[in-house]
């Protein structure tokens, strides 16, 4: 079972983010990393999600926005679906009450009940930085109920 305290032990150069909540069914999820910048527009959200992957994490940096929702049930659904493992979102969620039986890890600021823009504003791919932490495409995401963990590389975790 994954476990970020004993993760962190074991490699203290990971870099921690602690201000996300869970919202989805899965509580404990890890992948590497893809990326979406985006302030209230989840356009490039629904495209990424849209996308097959093999167990991968979105961080999507929304600026931390409380104006709207980045992500919502039908998003979330589409990303289980595809084979996605989690989603973290620097930003708001809804339709909570639904995530929480989405078998996927849905990570955010807070819940809002405003639908984002659809105007196709965004970027993928790129290096974010969260509350001092540099994030970039291809570093691997490790995620539990007592926090986020972020490594530059792939974690022996056996």
């Amino acid at each position: 079972m994954l476990s970020t305290p004993d993760i962190i032990d074991a490699y203290p150069e990971s870099q921690t983010l602690t201000k996300f909540r869970h919202f989805g069914g899965k509580k404990t999820f890890h992948g590497k990393i893809q990326t979406i910048k985006c302030f209230e527009d989840n356009s490039f959200v629904k495209s990424e999600l849209s996308k097959s992957s093999e167990s991968g994490v979105l961080i999507v940096d929304g600026e931390s926005s409380k104006n709207c929702a980045l992500l919502g049930d039908l998003l979330a659904q589409m990303a289980k679906d595809n084979g996605w493992s989690g989603i973290i979102i620097n930003g708001f969620v809804r339709d909570i009450e639904i995530l929480r039986g989405i078998d996927i890890g849905v990570m955010a600021l807070g819940a809002c009940p405003r639908k984002s823009e659809k105007k196709d504003q965004g970027m993928r791919n790129l290096d974010i930085e969260i509350d001092d932490v540099f994030i970039k495409p291809g570093y691997w995401c490790y995620s539990d109920e007592n926090g986020v963990l972020i490594s530059k590389l792939k974690l022996d975790l056996d």
